[in-house]
């Protein structure tokens, strides 16, 4: 099916998709660990399953949500990859086939309106979904799989899926922006399908990695989804917010999947007790949000599917007019640019010319500097950051990644990878989870055809400089006829207008004066005549002059008069900023001053501050802080500057680098950071503790605080969160003895036993094996240990902890530390 097709069949109207197919296989099949194998072993039974979804969906999908290589490598499976998927996708098409051209729901002929002549005729037809799912694996950064090798995963699967005649591919369930990235690009690349795909968000609006609703929807539809949205994690009342923000950053269609309310475990049964009614009495609010596309995950049945179709089976789909606007984003957060928004600061800091502290750390392949400058211009407010590494000698196709990497983990700016280089693009570009800005492609026909490919292939935005073969043109219409080619360019290679950025090029008033005029009128024009918003590295003005900053202000408020958009500067200056806070005001892009009047209060603020004394900047605080920003590549240099000042080993370790780690986990808790964040402080203290371990006494190799057994049990083969956990005791000083996954409870109980364990930490992440969670703990007490048991995982709830005997629960793992302090009376 052609994206023309599907957006003709779902046009005007609202598509149902299918339930919880997981929910009813786990019914009809208890005990099934994976659902995969199901399509070969039981396919009688998943074929009754499609069938019951397909007579009351428009779409169902092929039962194949862990079919690619990487999970099913978990159960020993990968090699049937192919086969169990061609089986999935054949039985979800044959239900499909059987379903299409008959009478809708209700005996009436569902038509489809607008679609009638893709349903066939008067008959209704259903489509099949190839269902793709998460690894269950973190991609690098924050775990071991390359882009690429989960690229490559993904696109086998989908390979498979179009080959067995899919309509439309569908990811789903990802926690991850980057591994949701890698999935759409290959499911994209693979088959030339229609690919939907969806991110469970908790109640806080955030995925796991820390994405919201607007920043997902904006990276995901700029790589080319067809349709973006939530599904799982949450009922459908929270899911109401989450279409809405991204109603508001995208127009492509978004599809809302939830749970049916929160599972707990009743008399060892999953329940879910948000009834169909009530599942279905938010549909209303799901559409007037922005969603057209309605259906269920966890918990949800043929009953919660047909009663959404009576609440909305006949409502329209409501319009959108989404604000015309470039939109970056880095893992946490969007920026829009654009003459309806705010001003935008590109922080031109990161960058090596006339710094030979940069210099020489590019040359080190460091990135402790850049990391130090990325927060202090976020702090004094830069939106966007530009990523320089241009230096003599360096590979830059090698250390832009790592470089970019580690800034979009360290901050939640956006960035803009500023290079001559296609290949330093195309580097970056499969490195970073978020949308960034290519700064940037000219006019010049090699460069166009080199750089814009890569922009339309991820999604980026593109820095467009008004000069080409010739140079740049000496008048404004010169520049403006440069920056049309660029975008007529940037069209045949499917690169959308509001992915684009002109520079209109700041020329140096001392060389040539007349010059400067034209480049604000270009600027002006480049927004009436051809729509885009504009930048500007406005410093270049003032090269050669005296008192350089007097004539940098003055310039950017005329340019900000013109309609400048944003400008590539330094956010530390603060007259620079200043001026930019006024004219903000004054060209009406600080409505009601209120963005003048709040940076008034906060300097009057820390001016009355300024008189309170302060202490040193001393090497424990500054390991303090290296903890929580990450500082990974500093750290081991900073212990041993401490070393030399006399500071006790132990002392550091338990006095100063735990402390710190658990102020991250502080932070986690009220979600003012995310996994990326406490990845990193982990790592830190990580590897300080491996500085530190060799110089404690004798016998004093670990702080005494006890050993914790970790398990995911028996049937679950989910283990993120049980391997962030174990990362994270190890650095508060515990002694951890990781099991794994899909652990057996004799063996867990052998290892309390043998290890002599004051906790056993289980987890588990599916409905179907928390069950186990009980016999692992009627296990332990019949041995007779007397170790503490705590639990946790996705699915696990406090009321089933208290319920089936455990002595401590965590959310997550950083609770997990919280709770196990509290349970050995820390």
């Amino acid at each position: 099916m052609t994206h023309a097709e599907l957006s003709e069949f779902i046009e005007g109207r609202i598509v149902i998709f299918e339930g919880g197919m997981g929910t009813l296989l786990q019914e009809a099949v208890p005990g099934a660990h994976a659902p995969e194998p199901l399509n070969v072993e039981r396919p009688d039974d998943v074929l009754g399953i499609h069938r019951t979804y397909a007579a009351i969906s428009d779409i169902i999908c092929s039962n194949t949500f862990g079919g690619n290589s990487i999970k099913l490598a978990s159960i020993g499976m990968s090699e049937r990859m192919a086969e169990l998927n061609a089986a999935g996708v054949r039985l979800a098409r044959e239900a499909a086939d059987g379903a299409s051209g008959s009478q809708g729901v209700g005996g009436s002929p569902n038509t489809g309106g607008p679609a009638a002549g893709v349903h066939g005729g008067s008959g209704r037809r259903v489509l099949v979904a190839g269902d793709m799912g998460p690894t269950g694996r973190l991609v690098e950064p924050l775990g071991e799989l390359g882009f690429w090798d989960v690229y490559d995963s993904y696109r086998a699967q989908a390979e498979v899926l179009a080959e067995g005649g899919v309509d439309l591919v569908l990811i789903e369930t990802m926690t991850d922006l980057r591994e949701a990235k890698a999935a759409l690009l290959a499911a994209c690349e693979a088959t030339g399908l229609p690919v939907a795909i969806t991110m469970s968000f908790d109640e806080s609006y955030a995925t796991q990695t820390g994405t919201d609703p607007a920043t997902a929807a904006n990276v995901l539809a700029s790589l080319g989804a067809f349709a973006v949205g939530a599904n799982c994690s949450t009922g459908p009342e929270p899911m109401v917010e989450v279409a809405g923000r991204m109603a508001q950053v995208t127009s492509v269609p978004i599809i809302i999947q939830p749970n049916a309310g929160l599972p707990e475990l009743i008399d060892g049964r999953t329940v879910f007790r948000l009834g169909p009614s009530e599942f279905a009495s938010h549909a209303a609010n799901l559409v007037t949000a922005g969603a057209s596309m309605l259906g269920g995950c966890c918990g949800t049945t043929p009953e919660h599917i047909t009663a959404i179709r009576e609440r909305v089976g006949e409502a329209r789909p409501v319009s959108r007019d989404v604000a015309r606007a470039l939109r970056l984003s880095s893992r946490m957060r969007t920026v829009e640019i654009g003459p309806s928004f705010p001003f935008a600061v590109v922080g031109e800091r990161i960058n090596p010319t006339n710094r030979e502290d940069l210099t020489a750390e590019v040359l080190d392949g460091r990135t402790e500097i850049a990391l130090n400058d990325a927060r202090a211009q976020y702090v004094a407010g830069a939106h966007v950051l530009d990523v320089n590494i241009g230096v003599p000698g360096v590979d830059e196709a090698a250390m832009m990644p790592r470089v970019v990497s580690a800034l979009e983990n360290a901050s939640p700016t956006p960035l803009s990878v500023d290079s001559m280089s296609p290949g330093t693009f195309e580097a970056a570009l499969g490195a970073l989870a978020g949308k960034p800005l290519l700064n940037s492609v000219t006019g010049e026909a090699a460069k166009m055809d080199a750089v814009l490919p890569l922009a339309a292939r991820f999604g980026a935005g593109v820095v467009c400089l008004a000069l080409d073969e010739s140079g740049i043109p000496p008048t404004a219409e010169g520049r403006i006829a440069v920056l049309r080619k660029i975008v007529d360019a940037a069209e045949r290679h499917g690169v959308a207008r509001e992915n684009l950025i002109a520079d209109c090029l700041t020329l140096a008033v001392s060389a040539e004066q007349e010059r400067v005029p034209e480049t604000l009128r270009a600027v002006e024009a480049a927004r009436t005549e051809l729509g885009l918003p504009t930048i500007l590295g406005v410093s270049n003005v003032s090269h050669g002059l005296p008192d350089r900053g007097v004539l940098n202000a003055s310039f950017l408020a005329m340019a900000m008069a013109r309609g400048l958009d944003a400008a590539i500067m330094n956010p530390l200056d603060g007259a620079m900023m200043s001026t930019l806070r006024a004219s903000s005001v004054l060209t009406l892009r600080d409505r009601d001053s209120a963005g003048y009047i709040r940076e008034h209060m906060k300097r009057r603020k820390k001016r009355k501050g300024a008189a309170e004394p302060r202490s040193a900047d001393s090497i424990e605080t500054r390991l303090e802080r290296a903890v929580v920003d990450g500082n990974v590549e500093s750290i081991e240099s900073m212990v041993e500057e401490a070393l030399a000042q006399g500071l006790e080993p132990r002392a550091i370790n338990d006095g100063v680098l735990i402390p710190a780690l658990e102020e991250v986990g502080r932070r986690f808790e009220r979600r003012d950071c995310f996994l990326p964040q406490m990845m990193l402080a982990a790592e830190t203290v990580e590897r300080a503790f491996a500085k530190l371990k060799p110089l404690f006494p004798k016998g004093e190799e670990d702080s005494g605080r006890g050993t914790v057994v970790v398990a995911t049990v028996e049937g679950d083969v989910h283990d993120i969160g049980k391997n962030i956990l174990a990362s994270m005791l190890e650095n508060h000083g515990y002694r951890v003895v990781d099991l794994g996954k899909n652990v057996p409870a004799d063996r867990i109980v052998e290892s309390a036993r043998d290890e002599a364990a004051a906790v056993v930490a289980l987890s588990a992440l599916m409905t179907t094996t928390v069950g186990q969670m009980p016999v692992v703990i009627e296990r332990l007490r019949t041995a007779g240990l007397p170790c503490k048991v705590m639990v946790g995982g996705a699915v696990v709830t406090r009321r089933f902890a208290d319920g089936i005997g455990a002595d401590g629960y965590a959310k997550d793992a950083a609770g997990a530390v919280k709770a196990l302090g509290e349970l050995l009376g820390e």
